[in-house]
């Protein structure tokens, strides 16, 4: 068995830190109850935890803006069968908002209808 086989094995990295930053990490760590070790781990972690939100986000916007290009109902609902194959989750989130916005489109709709039906009263 290799040394990196081995399940207890910790790989070891030596980094070259500016002045100043040592100190703030330190003071980091201690307010976060963490060994200095274990306060970068957890910096490294949350920047690369960040990083993969943000292009999911980037990605997830995309789709909304190709969703968006399309014209009508149909289109719509064919680009997001379309989707589906790619990213399920994607295509019955943006699904359900369009349903969402369908219906609310619809209520306005009837709202204005009877609001525009009834006759307005006199001021008198």
């Amino acid at each position: 068995m290799t040394e990196k086989e081995n399940p207890t094995f910790v790989e070891r990295f030596t980094v070259r830190m500016p002045d100043g930053l040592r100190e703030a990490v330190a003071e980091r760590a201690k307010a976060n109850g963490r060994s200095m070790n274990s306060e970068i781990v957890q910096i490294i972690q949350d920047a690369l935890s960040d990083d993969h939100l943000m292009a999911e986000t980037e990605r997830f916007e995309r789709y909304q803006s190709e969703l968006g290009s399309e014209e009508t109902v149909d289109e719509k609902m064919s680009y997001l069968k379309r989707l589906e194959e790619d990213d399920p989750f994607a295509a019955a989130l943006l699904k359900e908002t369009e349903e969402h916005n369908l219906r609310l489109i619809k209520l306005l709709g009837e709202y204005i209808q009877k609001s525009s039906s009834k006759k307005p009263t006199g001021v008198g």
